[in-house]
């Protein structure tokens, strides 16, 4: 029996991908929307060396999650996909010493 090297991911797998991609992206929005804010507030005469504390605080809290979501939803799938793979790899072993 011939093994089977296409790698075929299964949906759930997929679908956490595409979160995991939505998520990035939601990141580097609430980045770039904390920069602008943060631009204009400085604008508006905030100093920041005065404020460098707060500011990391805010950049951190709006960004940061979102960044760990993303890296946990991809690697939750990354397992998945790994264990799948095993698994098929088992069943075709199985079969073959038949």
């Amino acid at each position: 029996m011939k093994k089977n090297n296409k790698k075929s991911k299964s949906p759930i797998v997929l679908v956490l991908y595409i979160i995991s991609i939505l998520l990035g992206i939601y990141t580097i929005f609430t980045l770039y929307s904390s920069y602008t804010y943060i631009s204009e507030l400085v604008s508006q005469g905030l100093v920041i060396s005065d404020e460098l504390q707060n500011i990391i605080n805010y950049i951190v809290g709006a960004s940061v999650p979102y960044l760990f979501y993303a890296i946990g939803t991809w690697g939750i799938g990354y397992i998945i996909n790994k264990l799948n793979y095993m698994t098929n790899i088992e069943k075709v072993d199985d079969v073959e010493k038949m």
